[in-house]
């Protein structure tokens, strides 16, 4: 949760009407549109709040929020919501978290109507860690051969001329990671076997599109750090999302960044023989979370830190660009400065590679390929 919105109680709520109700009732209280509302029931009747902030709006002002609703309450223009005159709203404690399951979180996403899932875009709520919002992004033509074209890895080149060659992260064999402090970004080689890296195949795009076009997956772009949430991110099934990248060429293009827990069972099934191929380098991947990503060429998800993670990947190159430095968070000038002299590991991840990022280090993805594919393995 951001320190963007205001999360309060409601003690009271008729939760028995159900959280689309609620959030329609609520947000007519607060005169506020339906998609900056959003409400978790946590009992028979009470229920958390989460309000975001108009656009432009530095923070939503919580203390305003609770007097709207306890005064709709007291003049009973809350009765066909609340339990009456003995209802009451209030700010949640500074401590408190807003804690649901999976499957309520996907179900919640899957109800919401499609404007309402990318309402929040401009403040990119971020479950796992900090976010650097990009300031030089153009729209590149839609695709072209033609004089004046000029392709995201083109454009990404005037920003970093060492793109295709600089390359300063240590590799290592999967049967030495037992010796790795794991303190720093490291390439683990190897690890997977020849004989499942050859099923890669599972990943081409046109089949994909042909066996599972017609799946919902999570998408967004350069703007968007999608993992795990379900308001900042855009359902599209997974043939349109093809059908979109082969259409256009954008140096911020869509990602499908979806958890696997989401995915068809088939598909997971597919998925697992490489998933259980992620070593353990620390307790804490004990057990782990799996995301699917695909993308095209050019800018993966825009330069953000969270907790250790590891990513597989399957088809294309990516270029990673790396820093631990703390003294990023709110520097909207680090582009294009962060490809160069502000990224102090820098490293071209080719397909089978297994790049491990530690904990809190800033990372930001370019894509080299036409296409890629792979899967992000983070600590549950």
């Amino acid at each position: 949760m951001s320190d963007m919105e205001a999360v309060l109680t409601l003690a009271g709520a008729r939760t028995e009407l159900g959280t689309k109700a609620l959030e329609q009732h609520i947000a007519n209280a607060l005169s506020l549109p339906t998609s900056n509302v959003a409400v978790v029931i946590d009992g028979d009747d009470c229920a958390t709040i989460i309000v975001y902030p108009e656009k432009g709006d530095v923070k939503a002002d919580a203390d305003d929020f609770t007097a709207k609703i306890n005064a709709a309450i007291q003049r009973e223009e809350a009765s066909a919501w609340t339990t009456g005159q003995e209802a009451t709203c209030y700010v949640a404690d500074d401590e408190e978290s807003v804690l649901i399951g999976e499957e309520e979180a996907l179900n919640m996403w899957r109800d919401m109507l499609e404007e309402d899932r990318t309402g929040h875009l401009d403040e990119v709520p971020n479950p796992d860690g900090v976010m650097i919002h990009p300031t030089h992004e153009e729209t590149l033509p839609t695709k072209s051969t033609g004089v004046g074209f000029i392709s995201p890895t083109e454009s990404q080149l005037r920003r970093d001329p060492s793109l295709l060659w600089f390359d300063n992260v240590k590799r290592v064999h999967v049967s030495q990671t037992h010796d790795i402090s794991w303190n720093k970004p490291i390439i683990i080689t190897d690890g997977i076997p020849d004989d499942i890296l050859a099923n890669s195949g599972v990943f081409d795009k046109h089949r994909l599109s042909s066996v599972y076009g017609g799946v919902e997956v999570r998408t967004g772009n350069r703007e968007t750090l999608i993992d795990n949430g379900f308001t900042n991110s855009k359902p599209m099934q997974l043939s349109e999302v093809f059908a979109d990248s082969d259409r256009r060429v954008e140096s911020c293009g869509r990602i499908v960044f979806s958890p696997v827990g989401e995915l068809p069972e088939d598909l997971v099934d597919e998925l697992r023989q490489f998933i259980d191929c992620f070593p353990r380098p620390t307790t804490e991947f004990a057990t782990m979370k799996f995301t699917l990503t695909l993308a095209a060429e050019g800018f993966g998800i825009g330069m953000h830190k969270h907790n250790a993670a590891m990513f597989m990947l399957l088809v294309g190159e990516k270029k990673w660009y790396m820093t631990p430095r703390g003294d990023l968070e709110g520097d909207t000038g680090t582009h294009p400065g962060f490809y160069r002299e502000k990224s102090s590991h820098k490293c071209i991840q080719r397909r089978g590679d297994i790049l491990f990022v530690p904990h809190d280090w800033y990372h930001e993805i370019f894509n080299l390929a036409v296409y890629t594919a792979g899967i992000q393995a983070l600590p549950e």
